[in-house]
């Protein structure tokens, strides 16, 4: 388990794509992790998407963005399934790798998301923010309102916005 955790996002570029990478430490079990990870029914809790099944096995699953499930509706696929340590998905063009370790009562997130536009870099992160924030607080057991799409403004997503594209400015 890695002993230290940025819960700074960073951008690295590989083979003509950007990677944003998010770490966490949760105080929270694995398995429980895991579930709120791949479980349909727990995703739209904290994350920016409803998923048709469990994200458990790998293939075809749909994703429907919950502030505009018909317009922003994605054919997703699950690339790789390692419980209750690796989760990968394509989520449209991007790919979404997360990684989980566990010691005793913690975890330690790692989110990879892989995307080809760097201006996206930004946006991306404020709204991992806003998705992992929340999903710190579902797993502590807290009724969390939606973070995702227009709701995410109440929420600082704009605050998150401005920092991270004054963070990821090329030099």
């Amino acid at each position: 388990m890695s002993s230290h955790v940025s819960e700074n996002p960073y951008l690295i570029q590989e083979n003509g794509e950007w990677i944003l990478v998010l770490e966490r430490s949760l105080e929270h079990l694995l398995e429980d992790v895991w579930a709120a990870l791949t479980k349909a029914e727990e995703i739209p809790n904290w994350g920016p998407f409803t998923a048709d099944r469990d994200l458990t096995t790998t293939g075809k699953v749909r994703l429907a963005h919950i502030d505009a499930p018909e317009a922003d509706e994605r054919q997703g696929y699950v690339l790789e399934v390692n419980a209750p340590h690796l989760l990968i998905l394509r989520w449209g063009s991007d790919i979404l790798r997360w990684e989980l370790s566990g010691n005793g009562d913690k975890t330690v997130l790692i989110l990879r998301h892989r995307f080809a536009n760097y201006q996206d870099a930004p946006s991306y992160a404020a709204g991992w923010h806003l998705c992992l924030k929340g999903l710190t607080g579902t797993l502590a057991g807290e009724k969390i309102p939606s973070m995702v799409g227009e709701n995410a403004l109440k929420y600082g997503w704009q605050e998150l916005y401005e920092r991270y594209s004054k963070q990821f400015r090329k030099k």
